[in-house]
């Protein structure tokens, strides 16, 4: 299955736009590579990485946004670093919407700061539920829910064992729309698993508790 918007801004969207704050405040501010580590809460290793283009590796050549990250750099310096969380979600709404970072945004909602959320605890729910559901109420076996979901195997085995997303939804209603989502894979394609994924993933995002979800 290919990457849902959420996995792409984290993979792809979200390293350049920590590239981009790094090199300008370098660039603007003469800050050394501890002092930029500080602001962006990240190691100086990570830093390192991003000055020398080993990640990030996509580079952003319009002028308009150079810009506007400039200015985030500069609320960034002046506000203190609580405002990078705000920056980074401004700048990549900029990038998504102008559709130069990402083109896959049909089904991604709401804020853009609950992205790596969504990746690293979301994500696992939903393809931990899918997979149960598959197997329970479809009688789908591990290789078939594999194939149905884009998954490995082994990925499909560790979310059955819950060795992978192991938080519990609670919510009655999410989990109704799970099941509504669980029977259109089961009829469909993995096209289908990829848009039933990201509607469920808005689903759990636009909930007041982020998920209604409980460990």
């Amino acid at each position: 299955m290919e990457k849902i918007p959420c996995e792409y801004i984290v993979w792809n969207v979200l390293p350049t736009i920590r590239k981009e704050f790094a090199k300008s405040l370098m660039r603007n501010y003469n800050f050394n590579q501890n002092k930029i580590a500080e602001i962006l809460e990240l190691t100086p290793s990570a830093v390192s990485q991003y000055l020398s283009n080993k990640r990030g590796v996509v580079d952003i050549i319009d002028d308009q946004i150079l810009v506007e990250i400039d200015k985030s750099v500069k609320n960034i310096v002046t506000k203190g670093s609580a405002k990078f969380s705000t920056e980074t979600c401004r700048i990549c709404t900029i990038l998504k919407n102008k559709k130069l970072a990402i083109n896959k945004s049909t089904y991604c909602k709401g804020c853009d700061k609950i992205c790596e959320t969504a990746v690293w605890e979301i994500l696992p729910v939903i393809r931990k539920e899918f997979s149960k559901n598959l197997i329970k109420y479809h009688k789908f076996n591990q290789k078939k829910v594999s194939e149905v979901l884009g998954l490995s195997e082994a990925a499909v085995s560790r979310y059955l064992s819950r060795k992978r997303g192991n938080i519990k939804i609670s919510d009655k209603k999410i989990k109704e729309e799970i099941q509504k989502s669980t029977t259109r894979i089961a009829e469909g394609n993995s096209k289908t698993a990829f848009e039933e994924t990201c509607r469920i993933c808005t689903i759990l995002k636009s909930s007041e508790s982020i998920i209604g979800l409980k460990k």
